[in-house]
């Protein structure tokens, strides 16, 4: 009886905090983010934690500044993650890689409709995981110099022969870009919002890559895939995968290339933020 009494007790202290935890439960981040001394964004940040890495959660949760923060063990210090890029699980459990190489959800809040790597038929990438140290202060665009595609199914053949050229004639570990883009108004996952690309040289560090499959040298993208390309770095920004303040360019401004095509390339220099 005194057994039940004293568990009873411990669970309605830990009711108390919104959690109910075991004495080796981590917080494991699901996308990169930011580690910070208190609950709530305007708090300083300790660190960033990338997928798929662990701290040690403290059984408890706060609500600040319109989102639950929980609190982890980080460096001997207190600190607190936002839970919607989390998850609670027993330390040593943390998840790898899927077979085709991704790392946690890409569909966040305000995204595009996402097409992932399983659902486009991604080889398992090679070597890995490269994942992102900072927040990126850029964002680089770029067109495949190939024809358009329409459709779901034309453009996932697109998407999986650039993985195919990347991988096998230039020896890379995977699709050069973090997403793809066709005209189909679809965004197809590529290295993703948290793994270092090879899509822009210098840059592939600071910088996510958006493509957009066709070539613009002469005509500019569809509609349905401008939208895409506005929403998917609006997106970024919303969920803290871009800083606020980022600086928007064509690949042709960091390298002697085409890149993303002239009129692409006219068009995108009229966006907030390029320079």
């Amino acid at each position: 009886m005194m057994r039940v009494i004293v568990i009873t007790i411990v669970e309605a202290i830990l009711g108390l905090t919104g959690a109910v935890v075991g004495a080796s439960d981590c917080a494991c981040a699901t996308l990169s983010v930011h580690i910070r001394d208190g609950p709530g964004a305007s708090h300083n940040i300790l660190s960033t934690l990338i997928p798929p890495h662990c701290v040690p959660y403290k059984g408890e949760q706060k609500l600040s500044e319109g989102l639950t923060w929980a609190k982890v063990s980080y460096n001997g210090k207190d600190g607190w993650i936002a839970v919607n890029w989390i998850a609670i699980r027993t330390c040593g459990t943390t998840p790898t890689k899927d077979a085709h190489g991704s790392y946690g959800d890409v569909r966040l809040p305000g995204c595009p409709h996402i097409v992932t790597r399983a659902e486009w038929g991604a080889r398992n990438s090679q070597g890995g995981p490269w994942p992102l140290t900072q927040i990126p202060k850029g964002i680089f665009i770029h067109h495949s110099a190939t024809g358009s595609c329409y459709n779901q199914q034309s453009c996932a053949a697109e998407v999986r022969s650039f993985q195919n050229y990347h991988m096998d004639s230039k020896h890379w570990g995977d699709v050069a870009y973090s997403f793809i883009v066709g005209e189909d108004g679809d965004v197809y996952e590529g290295r993703g919002w948290n793994q270092i690309g090879a899509h822009t040289y210098g840059h592939n560090h600071d910088a996510l890559g958006f493509c957009v499959i066709g070539t613009f040298t002469g005509h500019l993208p569809n509609d349905a895939a401008l939208s895409a390309v506005r929403r998917l770095i609006d997106c970024a920004v919303q969920n803290g995968k871009v800083i606020k303040n980022y600086s928007l360019k064509g690949h042709r401004d960091v390298s002697s290339t085409e890149c993303p095509g002239q009129k692409l390339y006219d068009l995108i220099r009229t966006w907030p933020h390029y320079g």
